[in-house]
């Protein structure tokens, strides 16, 4: 990774000690190091220039900018979140010639960025000079504590970590209290006479429906909707130059601090509305890109996040520096930072390839464990659907596990594998990511690896909100996100869960399809779905007696070992004869040396 700020001028070697400190860990304990304190003290004496160095919490370096008393970019800040909680990100930072002092400046940007910490190392002749660290006041909401001053030896930070806590909770408090903190939006979505209707509905109400799920989902209060029917869509505009002036007294006499539309924007309409309206532009999928970034848990799920946002902004910079500066953070500009893609350009389609190399890998690493499950011949079934419709919680049901449920959209980004006991044999149920309307194809990209799991089973739950009138359109969508992935000719089985709400009817809607009628709240049906599921997974397995002559069965043998289960081998003369537990697939690559098919162990075989 590169330093920013100002470089010029600056010795190669300079240039390249200033690039080390990325590798410095600080403990999740401290914060900060002995060498980090002496290492920028001696490199900022020896190139005279302020330097500050942003960290998150859990140690790592995310930004090193050089400058000088005035130019010093505090708000370089990655990770910004809503104002109801700390920003998560540490800043330590130079005053070569002199003390270590915190200036207004230095207390004024702890402030406006909700840092954890600011902290100023006083430089003289290249060694740390003292060391003051300003922190919220866990007691009064925009206040500050500072302390010190320090020497680079200390390790006890046990007090000033404490005091972050609490004042991220009294933050968190005091903003509920208040009821502030949560950004103000309007939303406005368009009909067009291609917009088709669902069970009376136009979809784009459904869509607008939706959109403030979402909102919601983001952190906005939704302050009004707006839907405009137009015959088409706008190319400068999306719904028109007039509309926009008219969203635009509607956000003054609202007080909205943005507006979101059910449209993907185009980077020169998000600029030609942000201009006009003075307030941030996000589009449906810069709302989901959102949502997801606050969600994310898992390592992969973080860098399938991130490499969406990329691609996503990466179009979109072109003069979003200045509207940002105009708009701040909140939703729409969480994740890798808006001042980071605003200023290096380069640096981040260096970052992109680099994060599609770590998915890389951990697509090769599932792709051992998926072999190893193969070899292992445990089957694996996903659990797929619409967003909210109880995923996770059917998981724990049946499992007795303790996945993560809320009844918000998106609660689960990361996949989640635990074992089903269903009596005779064991099997492995993951929870994916839930769909949704138009998922935005830079989410499709990202998160492959993980959807992956579904293209990879062996057969596929597809949970369904039994409740919302608009189930079955909600099964449309997912087969759809299914055949894209190239599942669709899996096994599936419909589980129409939620039935405990069914008002006014008392099944779920009817279908030629495999289905059963479950609840995860009341564990009603959960039977019926376990022997559903034991009838068609057993139903693609069968055993084989094969005969495998032995000039040319030494690969075969291997293969049938790695692929299917060894019942039994014995030899004649010429070959040896095996009994294999084989998945019809597997079995159709052998089929020149079966000689018998049969069943046992309660596998009946097909065909």
């Amino acid at each position: 990774m590169e330093a920013g700020g100002n470089i010029q001028g600056l010795k190669k070697s300079q240039i390249q000690a200033l690039e080390e400190l990325y590798d410095i860990e600080i403990p999740q304990n401290m914060l900060w190091t002995q060498e980090l304190i002496i290492r920028l003290s001696w490199l900022s004496g020896s190139i005279n220039r302020e330097i500050a160095v942003y960290y998150d919490r859990k140690g790592h370096i995310t930004n090193v900018i050089v400058g000088d008393h005035a130019t010093v970019s505090l708000d370089s800040v990655e990770g910004k979140r809503n104002q109801s909680r700390l920003s998560g990100i540490r800043l330590i930072h130079t005053h070569p010639g002199g003390s270590g002092q915190l200036s207004e400046v230095d207390i004024s940007s702890l402030k406006l960025l909700r840092l954890d910490m600011i902290a100023a190392v006083g430089v003289r002749e290249g060694s740390p000079a003292g060391i003051y660290a300003g922190v919220p006041s866990a007691r009064d909401v925009g206040a500050v504590d500072v302390y010190g001053p320090f020497n680079a030896e200390k390790t006890d930070f046990e007090d000033l970590l404490e005091q972050i806590s609490e004042a991220d909770k009294l933050l968190r408090s005091g903003m509920e209290t208040a009821g502030i903190g949560r950004e103000k939006a309007v939303l406005v979505g368009v009909k067009t006479p291609e917009t088709r209707t669902v069970g009376g509905i136009s979809e784009a109400e459904i869509s607008m429906d939706e959109l403030v799920e979402l909102a919601d989902t983001a952190g906005a209060e939704v302050a009004a909707k707006i839907i405009q029917s137009r015959d088409g869509r706008d190319s400068a505009w999306l719904v028109g130059k007039g509309k926009i002036s008219e969203l635009r007294l509607l956000v003054q006499a609202e007080g909205a601090d943005l507006v979101i539309f059910d449209e993907e924007l185009s980077p020169s309409q998000q600029r030609n509305i942000e201009e006009m309206l003075g307030v941030k532009a996000v589009d449906r999928t810069g709302l989901i890109l959102d949502i997801f970034a606050q969600r994310a848990r898992s390592r992969e799920g973080k860098i399938q996040v991130e490499l969406a946002q990329l691609e996503y902004m990466l179009p979109r910079l072109a003069g979003k520096g200045i509207v940002l500066s105009r708009l701040g953070g909140g939703i729409g500009t969480r994740g890798p930072g808006e001042t980071k893609l605003e200023t290096d350009r380069r640096h981040i389609k260096r970052k992109i390839t680099h994060l599609r190399e770590q998915l890389r890998e951990i697509k090769k690493h599932r792709g051992i464990q998926r072999a190893e499950r193969l070899r292992n011949r445990i089957p694996t079934v996903s659990l797929v659907g619409y967003t909210n419709a109880g995923k996770s919680s059917l998981l724990n049901a049946l499992c007795d596990a303790d996945a993560y449920t809320e009844d918000k959209l998106f609660a689960t980004l990361d996949t989640t594998t635990r074992r089903l006991d269903l009596g005779e044999a064991q099997i492995l149920l993951t929870d994916t990511v839930g769909f949704i309307r138009r998922l935005p194809h830079h989410l499709m990209d990202a998160f492959k690896s993980t959807l992956e799991e579904a293209v990879y089973s062996d057969a596929i739950i597809i949970v369904a909100d039994a409740s919302d009138p608009l189930v079955e359109d909600h099964i449309r969508i997912v087969d759809e996100i299914l055949a894209e992935l190239g599942a669709s000719e899996k096994p599936t089985i419909i589980a129409y869960n939620k039935i405990d709400k069914l008002e006014g009817r008392n099944t779920a809607p009817k279908t030629d399809r495999v289905s059963v009628e479950v609840s995860a709240l009341t564990h009603e049906g959960l039977d019926n779905l376990r022997e559903c599921l034991k009838t068609m997974l057993f139903r693609v397995k069968a055993q084989y007696r094969l005969r495998i002559p032995f000039q040319s069965g030494g690969n075969i043998i291997s293969w049938l070992y790695g692929n299917g289960r060894v019942l039994n081998v014995e030899y004649d003369e010429s070959a040896a004869i095996m009994d294999v537990e084989l998945y019809k697939e597997a079995a159709e690559q052998v089929l020149g040396y079966i000689v018998e098919v049969g069943s046992g162990g309660g596998i009946s075989p097909e065909g």
